[in-house]
């Protein structure tokens, strides 16, 4: 539970001017104008989206279906495992994309992921779909429909995992059909986790693949079934053409009538990875679409490191703690935060901390705004969270937790306070100064005393003088008479 608007009193805003030289001055270009019918462009590592458009509107995929095919098949084997193929070939469309597999082969199952990306093999999808299928089931002989039936189920489970939650899949390979469907934004997702997979990401940017379908590892092995291949890339932002983009890293193309001409696309520039998505854009619309989104996104964007892990993000004050401890708390993240954004945004950023409502100290002072938390509390607890605004709109959130443990105060520790205090400060500079003080104050005082007691003295012996005087003078009279 966080602080609400009433506690606002307990906010930490800061504005993180230092990202940026003063007076420097960025004007972004305007958005691309683009004809495919829904797109979405987005930074890989953090997920920010930078340009979309109807992205959360229901397409077909066709064949970029086949990334999270691959993704699924890894999920259950290692690249290196071999596949034999089986009838299950001939369960595809005529008019479908074929890697070209023959019954009785052998692949590495690394090479059928190839099979699947760089010439769009549907027989590959639906070699690896039963591979998959009967390892699940542990059973051999299981029919295609019911492998079919067993892999569409994971390939939905696992798209609801990455959040792809306006998708449904119905075949391995993308060949149409009404009730398979996504979005942009879900392919986004998609394309991210894709991303994140060594396998699929090295094949991803392959031109082409020359070579033994079951990489030279059964040449040994005159039992087993094996044929050379030679795959082209069908994404033509990466193979030598007129439509290459220098930056290009893959992914996927797509296509079928009812989908029309589609792509998944990865660029790297700068260590910065970019993901762009077009749905239903005719050619040369998508590489042309595409290459000018990864432009947009390179030239008007930077990335921002927000904090470190480890970092103090606020200092705290505290109450009810041991005071031998100190008097305050660091509030530190523990994870890297980084944000995407426009470079003429930057110097806008601001941070706000809030603190845990449950842990706030009770503060009846109107005039003292400080914020104070009670003792006690462990290291590591989470006490917070921090929030990083642009134009008071959050675009990032964490959590922030205890950099040390706050111990509740004792009466034992209280009175060893109160006297550690007065022998520090009797010691320190400024004590020295103050007993100095007080001695000179005290030695005035005695002399102003001793001064006023001898004026006393002095009075009083002139008065006995005088006295006398008078009580001698007619005794002495009297003597003459």
């Amino acid at each position: 539970m966080f602080i609400k608007t009433k506690w606002s009193k307990c906010i930490v805003t800061l504005l993180l001017c230092s990202m940026v030289l003063p007076g420097s001055v960025f004007a972004a270009e305007a958005l691309p104008e683009i004809t495919a019918q829904t797109a979405i462009l987005a930074e890989a590592s953090t997920g920010k989206v930078i340009y979309q458009k109807d992205a959360d509107k229901k397409m077909y995929p066709a064949s970029m279906t086949k990334l999270l095919t691959a993704l699924v098949a890894l999920d259950y084997f290692s690249p290196e495992a071999l596949v034999t193929v089986g009838t299950e070939i001939d369960e595809i469309p005529w008019d479908s994309s074929k890697a070209g597999h023959i019954k009785g082969e052998t692949l590495s199952v690394k090479n059928l992921i190839r099979g699947l990306m760089i010439p769009s093999g549907n027989d590959s999808a639906n070699v690896l779909a039963v591979a998959v299928a009967r390892k699940v089931e542990n059973n051999e002989n299981l029919p295609f429909e019911e492998c079919n039936n067993v892999f569409i189920n994971l390939m939905n489970e696992k798209a609801k995992a990455l959040g792809a939650t306006n998708s449904h899949f119905t075949n391995a390979h993308g060949y149409h059909d009404e009730n398979h469907y996504t979005t942009a934004q879900d392919m986004l997702l998609i394309a991210q986790q894709a991303l994140k997979n060594q396998t699929i990401s090295e094949i991803a940017k392959e031109k082409e693949y020359s070579g033994d379908s079951a990489e030279n590892s059964l040449e040994n092995n005159s039992t087993l079934v094996t044929q050379q291949y030679n795959w082209v890339n069908h994404n033509l932002l990466i193979t030598d053409n007129e439509y290459q983009y220098e930056y290009a890293v893959g992914l996927k193309t797509g296509f079928t009538d009812e989908a029309g001409d589609c792509l998944s696309a990865a660029a790297q520039k700068d260590g910065i990875t970019l993901i762009a998505i077009v749905f239903d854009d005719e050619d040369p619309g998508r590489w042309i679409d595409t290459k000018a989104l990864f432009e947009y996104g390179f030239n008007n964007y930077e990335m921002v490191e927000l904090q470190k892990s480890g970092d103090v993000v606020d200092t705290v004050g505290l109450s009810g703690h041991n005071r031998l401890l100190g008097d305050t708390l660091d509030a530190v993240v523990k994870e890297d935060v980084k944000e995407y954004i426009l470079k003429e945004d930057v110097g806008k950023l601001q941070k706000t901390v809030e603190y845990r409502s449950d842990l706030l100290a009770e503060n009846n002072n109107a005039e003292d705004t400080s914020i104070k938390l009670n003792a006690p509390i462990q290291k590591e607890d989470q006490i917070g969270k921090i929030s990083y605004k642009l134009d008071n709109e959050v675009i990032k959130e964490v959590n922030v937790f205890a950099a040390t443990e706050v111990q509740k105060s004792t009466i034992g520790s209280s009175i060893k306070f109160f006297f550690q205090n007065l022998a520090s400060n009797i010691f320190s500079l400024k004590g020295l100064a103050t007993a100095a003080g007080i001695i000179v104050a005290f030695v005035i005082l005695i002399g102003i005393v001793k001064a006023i007691r001898g004026r006393r003295i002095r009075r009083r012996s002139k008065y006995i003088f005088k006295s006398n005087r008078r009580n001698r003078g007619p005794r002495m009279r009297k003597r003459r008479r």
